[in-house]
This record gives C-alpha cells, sequence and structure tokens, in this order.
C-alpha cells in the first residue's frame, strides 16, 4: 500500500513538470453554451490539421462537444490572465455574453471570445474516453489571429496547476 502511494505522488510531480499553455474551449449546442479553462491542447497533425484537447468526462462543457461535434481552441496570451478565472466557473450566458465575456460566432457555430490572441474552431473526428477525461480530437477549421506578437501564457506564469 505505501509503495502505491508514493508511486503516485512521485507521477502526479512528475506530470506537473509537463509545460501547458492555456486555453477557452468553447462550444454550443441548439441553446446550450458552455466554456472553460483548459491547459490540455496539442497539436496531432500537420495535414489535415489535427489537434487534441482533453475534458473532464463530467463536465458540461463535455456533453456539449459530444452534442454538437465541434468546439473552438481560444488561445489565451499573458496579457489575458485574468480571464482564466471567470472561466474555470460554470458557464453562464447573460446579456449575450459569455461569463462576462463578449464573443463572436464562427462559422461552426462555436463561440469565439473577444480580446484573445488567436482561436481556431474544429470539427470532432474521434472521441477516446481511456480516463477520467474525454479526449477529443478535431479538425482545426476558421483560424482567426488578432495579436500577431501575443505570447500564450503558459501554465508556470500563473499560479495554477494541474495534473492529478
Amino acid at each position: 500500500m505505501e509503495r502505491k502511494i508514493i508511486e503516485r505522488e512521485a507521477i502526479t510531480q512528475a506530470l506537473r513538470k509537463i509545460t501547458y499553455g492555456f486555453y477557452i474551449l468553447t462550444s454550443k449546442y441548439e441553446e446550450r453554451y458552455a466554456a472553460g479553462t483548459v491547459c490540455w491542447v496539442c497539436q496531432t497533425s500537420f495535414e489535415p490539421p489535427l489537434v487534441m484537447t482533453a475534458v473532464r468526462a463530467e463536465t458540461n462543457l463535455r456533453r456539449v462537444i459530444q452534442d454538437s461535434g465541434v468546439f473552438a481552441v481560444n488561445v489565451v496570451g499573458k496579457s489575458e490572465k485574468p480571464m482564466l478565472w471567470p472561466f474555470a466557473k460554470e458557464t453562464r450566458f447573460e446579456d449575450g455574453r459569455l461569463n462576462g465575456y463578449e464573443f463572436d460566432v464562427g462559422p461552426l457555430g462555436c463561440p469565439l471570445i473577444h480580446g484573445l490572441p488567436a482561436y481556431f474552431e474544429c470539427r470532432v473526428i474521434e472521441t477516446l474516453q481511456p480516463g477520467d477525461h474525454v479526449m477529443f480530437i478535431g479538425e482545426a477549421v476558421n483560424p482567426g489571429v488578432r495579436d500577431l506578437n501575443a505570447e500564450p501564457l503558459i501554465e508556470w506564469e500563473t499560479d495554477l496547476r494541474y495534473g492529478g
């Protein structure tokens, strides 16, 4: 028993050394909006352009992505760090805003949050659930870059830690 506890702690600490960026994942299905702060996003292919993200299985964000078959990755820049916390909470759609922020709707129907340096929508092509998160692999479409010089926010530049 003691060995398993020590191994679990070592694995947790080792996984926390992986470098992550921060993103606000969004989706919409019918009249249900969903948004959340995520750090597990990575490119998996150039041709076609594919990305993978992982979302906790029990969340509304996972349900809306599965129902809609689409999601948007809104890239958070260093200067947008304060935007992380409102999107780490339950999604609120009030007065045409998502968690207090204005957005446009992309061609696939996903909210594209104003004020973030880049975004792209994705069509889900594969869904996997090997553990407590659901992995979505999506083909990236409808890219937009609002600030070419913006630097992405990295987990180590925040007080947030994710991974076990």
